[in-house]
C-alpha cells in the first residue's frame, strides 16, 4: 500500500519536474542567448566608438583641407589679382642698331624729350587698342647701347646733321627726363656689353608674370634670332623692327611693329654717303624738321615696308595734328587721329586717380573661420515698434530689401517679406541687422560672402546661456577675434591684434 501511495505521488509530480526542468533549459538558453546578445553588442559599440572617433578625425582633417583650399584659393585670387593690378609692359632697345632718328638726335636733350614722348604715346596706343591689353598704363622702355661709338657712327657717316659728338648723350638724357619709366643705358664698347644686358633683362621680363607685354628691337642682329628660339611659344613676345630684320629672323614667327617716326628705317653707313659729306661745323636744326608737313618718304627697304603679321604703328606728325597714315603689311592705308606734338607737352603715364569706393569685407579668425564685426547695441524701442510693424503687415521686414538699398531682393513683388515703402532709418536698420544676426547661415564659418548678414557664429561662444539649445550651439568655442579682413574684390589686409 504505501509503495503504491509512493508511486501514485511521484506520478503527480513528474509532469511538474518535467516542467521545471523545461523552464531549467529554457532559460539556461536565455540567459547563453543574452550573454551572446551583450557579448556582440559590446562588440558594435566598442566598433561602432571607433569609427565615430575615426569619423570626427576625418571631418576635422576634411575641415582643415577645406580651410587650406579657402586660404591657398584666396591666395591665388590675391596673387591674380595682384598681378592684374600691376600689369606692364617691357620694351627692350639695343641702341646700337635700332637706331633713334638721327633728327630727332640733333635737337639733344628736346629731341630726346620729343622721341620719348611718341614712342610712349604711339606703344600705348598700339599696346592697348592693337594688343588687346587696355589695363596696361605702365610702360618701361630700356635702351642699351655704346653712346660714344654711335655718336662716332652718326658724325663721321654724315647722317647726323651736326658734328656735336655730345648729341647723342644729351637725347638720352631727355629721353630719361621726359618719361620716368624711360631709361637710356650707355654699356661702352664692346658688342657683348650691350647684348648680354639685352638678353639678361629680357629672360628676366619674360619669366615676371606682371609683364604682359615684352617687346626686342633688335632685328637687326641674328644673333638674338638665334636667341629668341627658346621663346618661340611666348604669346606675350613680339618684336619692334626698325631697319629690315636679318635674315636669320625669317624663321622667327612673332608679331612685329615699327614705329619709323622715332628710329631709323636704314642702317648707319660705315662711310660718308655721297653728296652728304660729315659735317665740319654744327648745323641748326629746329622742331620744324621734325615735325613738317611734308617728311622725307621711307626707302623702299625702310620698316614700313612689312612681311606678314607686321604691323606699323608710324603716324606723321603734322602741326594739324588732325589724321596720320598707318601703313599695314599688305600696304593698304588706314586714318587714325593723332595729337599734335609739341616740346611743352607731357604725357603722363601715371594711372588716373579714381573716386575711392567702399568696399564690403568679411572678417575671419586665425582659423580661417568667418567672424561677425560687432554691432552696436540696437534701441529696446525701436525693435518693439518694427516687430509690432511686422505683425500688423503679416509679414517680417525683407531682410535683403532692406539691407541692400533695395537692390538685393530678386523676388521683387513676389517676395512673401515686407518691402517697406520708405526707407528705414539708421536705428532700424541696426534693429533689423541685429534680428538677421539671429538667423544661421547655410554656409556657417565657411561663408566668404562680404556681403552676407547673417549668423555665422553664436556672439556668446562661451558660456552661452542657451547652451545646447542655441541656435549656433556648433559654434560654441569659436574663436571670434578677427585676425584678416578680405575685402569683395580680394585684397587682403591683416589684422594686428
Amino acid at each position: 500500500m504505501n509503495s503504491h501511495s509512493h508511486n501514485s505521488k511521484g506520478d503527480e509530480t513528474d509532469p511538474f519536474v518535467a516542467a521545471y526542468r523545461q523552464w531549467e533549459y529554457s532559460a539556461h538558453h536565455h540567459r547563453s542567448i543574452n550573454e551572446e546578445f551583450a557579448k556582440k553588442f559590446q562588440e558594435l559599440y566598442t566598433k561602432c566608438h571607433n569609427l565615430e572617433n575615426e569619423f570626427e578625425e576625418q571631418k576635422q582633417t576634411v575641415k582643415l583641407w577645406q580651410q587650406q583650399g579657402r586660404r591657398m584659393e584666396r591666395e591665388l585670387n590675391f596673387f591674380k589679382s595682384a598681378a592684374e593690378n600691376g600689369a606692364f609692359a617691357f620694351v627692350i632697345i639695343d641702341g646700337d642698331g635700332a637706331v633713334f632718328d638721327e633728327e630727332l638726335i640733333a635737337l639733344g636733350e628736346e629731341g630726346g624729350k620729343k622721341a620719348a614722348h611718341e614712342l610712349h604715346r604711339q606703344l600705348k596706343q598700339y599696346i592697348q587698342e592693337d594688343c588687346g591689353l587696355p589695363n596696361i598704363d605702365n610702360i618701361f622702355v630700356h635702351v642699351v647701347l655704346n653712346v660714344q661709338g654711335l655718336s662716332s657712327a652718326l658724325v663721321q657717316s654724315g647722317t647726323l646733321p651736326t658734328s656735336d659728338y655730345a648729341a647723342v648723350s644729351k637725347f638720352g638724357r631727355g629721353f630719361c627726363r621726359a618719361q620716368p619709366l624711360f631709361s637710356f643705358t650707355d654699356v661702352g664698347g664692346g658688342k657683348e656689353q650691350a647684348d648680354h644686358k639685352v638678353r639678361k633683362l629680357f629672360e628676366l621680363m619674360e619669366k615676371n608674370i606682371q609683364c604682359k607685354f615684352l617687346a626686342l628691337a633688335g632685328c637687326h642682329d641674328n644673333g638674338y634670332a638665334t636667341f629668341l628660339e627658346s621663346f618661340r611659344n611666348v604669346a606675350k613676345i613680339q618684336l619692334l623692327e626698325t631697319t629690315p630684320a636679318a635674315a636669320d629672323f625669317r624663321s622667327c614667327n612673332f608679331e612685329r611693329f615699327s614705329i619709323p617716326t622715332v628710329f631709323r628705317s636704314e642702317p648707319v653707313p660705315s662711310k660718308p654717303v655721297p653728296g652728304k659729306p660729315a659735317s665740319s661745323k654744327p648745323a641748326t636744326v629746329t622742331a620744324q624738321a621734325i615735325t613738317s608737313p611734308n617728311p622725307k618718304p621711307p626707302s623702299p627697304t625702310s620698316a614700313t615696308v612689312l612681311r606678314p603679321k607686321t604691323l606699323t604703328v608710324s603716324s606723321k606728325v603734322s602741326e594739324s595734328g588732325s589724321k596720320a597714315v598707318e601703313t599695314s603689311s599688305n600696304g593698304s592705308n588706314s586714318y587714325a587721329a593723332v595729337g599734335k606734338v609739341a616740346s611743352s607737352q607731357i604725357f603722363s603715364i601715371a594711372p588716373t586717380k579714381k573716386k575711392a569706393v567702399q568696399l564690403l569685407f568679411a572678417l575671419f579668425n586665425r582659423d580661417d573661420e568667418r567672424v561677425d564685426a560687432p554691432l552696436p547695441k540696437a534701441d529696446p524701442q525701436v525693435v518693439k515698434r518694427m516687430d509690432e510693424q511686422a505683425k500688423a503687415n503679416g509679414a517680417n521686414f525683407c531682410n535683403r530689401y532692406h539691407l541692400s538699398n533695395g537692390t538685393g531682393c530678386k523676388a521683387g513683388d513676389n517676395c512673401s517679406y515686407y518691402h517697406s515703402e520708405t526707407k528705414l532709418t539708421k536705428a532700424e536698420v541696426l534693429a533689423l541687422r541685429h534680428k538677421t544676426r539671429m538667423i544661421v547661415c547655410n554656409n556657417g564659418s565657411y561663408c566668404e560672402d562680404a556681403s552676407c548678414n547673417l549668423g555665422h557664429h553664436c556672439q556668446s561662444p562661451v558660456g552661452c546661456y542657451f547652451g545646447a539649445d542655441c541656435r549656433f550651439a556648433d559654434f560654441h568655442g569659436m574663436d571670434i577675434t578677427p585676425t584678416l579682413k578680405v575685402y569683395e574684390d580680394g585684397t587682403r589686409e591683416v589684422i594686428v591684434n
